[in-house]
C-alpha cells in the first residue's frame, strides 16, 4: 500500500464529528485512508460508552457500536469492515471481549478472536488494543453496509474510567482505525484492491480544523458583503 493519504482540513472538517458527554463519545470514520481508495468509501460510526451493559459482569464494561451507513459521506458504495483498532489511557490495564451482538445475525461472540494488544493499523501505528474477526472478510460476524455491531468489553483498571479513557492518541497521532474489506474497486488496482485501513485523528485536530474552516467561512461572508 502506498503511504498515508491525509485530507485537506476542508474535507477533514466535512467528515469527522466528535462528540461527547458524559457518558458517551460519538466518532464519525474516516478521515484518512492507508491507500488510494477513497475516504469517502471508508466511513463508519464509532460509539464508545463506559458503563453496566453485563449484569454477570462485576464492575463496569466498555460498550463499543460500530456502524457502517449503507451509503458513504459522498454517496459511494463501502466496504465491510472486519477489524476496528483503538486505544486507552494509562488507567486501563486490560480488556476483554463479553459479547459481539450483529444487528443482522444476532451473537457473533465466537466469530471475534479475544482482544488483541499492541497491533499496528497498516499506515497508522501502533494501537493499544483491537477486536479482529477471527474468521475471515466473508464472516457473518463483519459489519456490511446498513449494519452495526455492538461489543461489550469487560474494564481491568487502576481505577473509574469513562469512555474519554478510550479516545485518546497513539504515537502517530491516531485515536482510531478500522480495516474495510470486499469494497469496490479503487485506483490503485481495478479488480484486485479489496482491503484498506481507515483512521481519525485525535480529536483536538479535528476541531481545530473545524475551526478553521468556519472561520474562513465567516471571513469570506464578511468579504462578500
Amino acid at each position: 500500500m502506498q503511504p498515508v493519504r491525509l485530507l485537506r482540513p476542508i474535507a477533514l472538517a466535512a467528515v469527522l464529528c466528535w462528540t461527547t458527554s458524559a457518558a458517551a463519545v460519538s466518532i464519525v470514520m474516516s478521515s484518512a485512508s492507508s491507500d488510494l481508495t477513497p475516504v469517502s468509501q471508508l466511513d463508519a460510526i464509532v460509539d464508545l460508552q463506559v458503563g453496566e451493559f453485563d449484569l454477570g459482569n462485576a464492575g463496569d464494561e466498555l460498550q463499543i457500536t460500530l456502524t457502517n451507513p449503507s451509503l458513504g459521506m459522498g454517496g459511494d458504495a463501502l466496504f465491510n469492515i472486519n477489524q476496528i483498532y483503538w486505544n486507552a489511557s494509562a488507567s486501563v490495564t486490560g480488556l476483554s471481549l463479553l459479547s459481539a451482538n450483529h444487528s443482522a445475525n444476532g451473537d457473533q461472540t465466537g466469530l471475534w478472536m479475544p482482544v488483541q494488544t499492541g497491533l499496528s493499523a497498516n499506515g497508522f501505528g501502533s494501537f493499544d488494543f483491537a477486536l479482529l474477526d477471527g474468521v475471515g472478510s466473508m464472516s457473518p460476524g463483519i459489519v456490511q453496509p446498513g449494519e452495526s455491531i455492538v461489543f461489550v468489553i469487560d474494564i481491568a483498571s487502576l481505577g473509574p474510567v469513562t469512555a474519554a479513557d478510550f479516545a485518546v492518541a497513539n504515537g502517530s497521532g491516531y485515536t482510531l482505525a478500522a480495516k474495510f474489506v470486499n469494497g469496490p474497486d479503487d485506483p490503485e488496482a481495478p479488480g484486485m484492491e479489496d482491503s484498506a485501513f481507515g483512521a481519525v485523528p485525535e480529536p483536538s485536530t479535528g476541531l481545530l480544523c473545524a475551526l478553521g474552516l468556519a472561520g474562513l467561512c465567516a471571513r469570506r461572508r464578511l468579504e462578500a458583503r
